[in-house]
């Protein structure tokens, strides 16, 4: 079995779980307000900003641009960015654990191409000129066949492979976790 139906696998329960959390939901179903969806670019901010950082440690190629696209967007909404989040600890230890992590990181911009449709029906965001992170953007299916490449091409050993499960579900519940926090919008 390849490494991303392995992740895949062992990731699906954490990855549905985190779907009924997310305020992404109120997209999908075009009642999102603006606040809400400020909510949901605060989340997303602190939640990729830790992610990614710690993923180009490993992976030095790694683009790591998610959090810059939701901070664009913060600050077209005024909405201030706070910077570093000490209060939120992710951590990869190894290059096996960044690609773990990655695995979710760059999937989820699979689910934004489709908020991204979902967007322009939403009519309290219309005003908003230009979304950044949920541009609906192809390079990002570029972005996350590259990385399927790069996961398929990394020779891991039983113990790697292991540490890349544990760390792809470490990374749902770390997502999770900032999905729950009370965050300050304005």
């Amino acid at each position: 079995m390849k490494m991303i139906e392995k992740l895949k696998k062992e990731t699906r329960e954490l990855h549905e779980q985190i779907e009924e959390k997310n305020l992404a939901k109120h997209i999908i179903d075009h009642n999102i307000d603006l606040e809400t969806y400020k909510l949901l670019l605060i989340q997303n901010y602190r939640a990729y900003s830790n992610t990614e950082s710690e993923i180009k440690k490993f992976l030095p190629l790694y683009p790591a641009k998610k959090h810059l696209e939701l901070q664009k967007d913060l600050e077209q909404l005024g909405v201030p960015v706070e910077n570093p989040f000490k209060s939120d600890t992710f951590r990869c230890h190894s290059t096996a654990e960044a690609l773990g992590a990655a695995y979710v990181v760059e999937g989820s911009a699979l689910g934004g191409m489709v908020l991204a449709k979902n967007l322009e029906k939403c009519t309290a965001l219309q005003e908003i000129n230009r979304h950044y992170f949920f541009s609906g953007d192809k390079e990002n299916l570029l972005e996350w066949k590259n990385f399927k490449q790069e996961l398929e091409e990394y020779d891991f050993s039983e113990i790697e492979e292991q540490e890349a499960i544990e760390k792809a579900k470490d990374t749902f519940r770390f997502f999770s976790a900032v999905f729950e926090k009370e965050y300050q919008v304005s």
